[in-house]
């Protein structure tokens, strides 16, 4: 695909419908000065002077949906807390459809302060505050009523599962069942070893760690990413799988009917500085791409550039359109871009470019 059609797509972002559903977080950053230690334990004491909130978990993935452009709405369960109040505040800023989130006074929203030292520019503690036991009863058979009425009028429908009790299997099956019916792509941010609750979605886009978990097997060398891509493909039903793999890139494997057809990106990340939410402004960046019509090699293409853009940004940044159409733009990246995919190898850092083959 030339540059021309990608930024064709890009453009076209503004244009698309996504349903979100996941766990939502709110990520909270505390910064202060540490000059003493406490007389009451042997710990330093921070100062706070500075105190940032964002969304984490799927409430990410839909900022950065809006923050390529994409019409958002959002499925969930917060409690009816302070908490959960300011993720609903924030997702109504930013422009999303909320009316898929569903208030349960039982259960607790979920928050992961982190204490931040300025003098050293980084983490020093973090306090977690959630539940993570499964919804069931009224509140999983509202939340499935909802995503079954009001999902099927998107373009795509992205799972973002942070196993915080919201993705049971009965939900994950209704709303992947919902979207095959009506044609709709269905793709899964996945964690944990069961698998099987995301079977027949159309992509899911682990990292290796989370891959290695979803097959039960240790990380061992370019022949086990195969094995297991192809393993889970067949066994789930899946059309396609992204595997992102940190400074190698992605590797995107799709499912051709008897076969296997592998595709690989290299990173496009100039300085890594913070990899907090980099799967989740991937998963957005393809889940759009192929919202507009593209196909899953375009997708992930542009899903990598925007997680490469992500890594040099602190916390759960988002990455715009604008950004990716920059970047695209740039002079040193056009003539790869005008010029298609580089032979099969291994491609230097920086090129946007892929290379494909056939599993065997």
């Amino acid at each position: 695909m030339n540059m021309h059609d990608l930024l064709t797509h890009l453009h076209s972002f503004k244009h698309c419908r996504i349903a979100v559903i996941g766990d939502l977080m709110l990520d909270e950053y505390l910064w202060g000065h540490i000059e003493r230690i406490s007389p009451e334990a042997p710990v330093p004491i921070l100062n706070v002077v500075r105190r940032e909130s964002m969304l984490g978990g799927a409430g990410n993935v839909a900022v950065n949906l809006r923050s390529l452009g994409a019409q958002v709405t959002v499925f969930g369960v917060v409690g009816q807390d302070e908490i959960g109040q300011q993720t609903c505040d924030l997702l109504r800023s930013h422009g999303a459809d909320i009316s898929g989130v569903i208030s349960d006074s039982n259960r607790r929203s979920t928050r992961k302060a982190r204490l931040m030292s300025l003098e050293h520019g980084q983490q020093v503690f973090r306090l977690d505050e959630e539940s993570t036991q499964p919804i069931f009863g009224e509140i999983e058979d509202r939340l499935i009523t909802l995503l079954q009425a009001r999902a099927v009028n998107s373009e795509a429908l992205i799972c973002s599962d942070y196993m915080k009790g919201v993705l049971t299997n009965r939900v994950l099956s209704a709303g992947i069942e919902a979207a095959r019916e009506h044609g709709i792509s269905t793709i899964v941010d996945p964690k944990g070893s069961n698998s099987q609750k995301y079977g027949r979605a159309s992509v899911l886009m682990p990292n290796v760690r989370e891959l290695a978990q979803l097959v039960g097997t240790h990380v061992d060398g370019d022949r086990w990413l195969i094995d297991s891509a192809r393993s889970l493909i067949q066994r789930l039903d899946l059309e396609a799988l992204v595997v992102t793999r940190s400074s190698e890139g992605m590797s995107l494997f799709e499912n051709v009917g008897s076969d296997v057809r592998r595709v690989d990106i290299p990173t496009m990340a100039r300085s890594v500085y913070d990899v907090t939410g980099a799967g989740d402004t991937a998963t957005a960046a393809f889940a759009a791409a192929v919202a507009s019509g593209s196909d899953r090699e375009t997708a992930a293409c542009l899903a990598n550039l925007a997680a490469s853009i992500k890594v040099g940004k602190r916390g759960t940044a988002c990455v715009s359109a604008k950004e990716l159409i920059e970047c695209i733009s740039e002079e040193r990246l056009t003539e790869k871009l005008l010029h298609g995919a580089s032979a099969a190898g291994a491609p230097s850092s920086g090129q946007f470019s892929a290379s494909r083959a056939r599993v065997s």
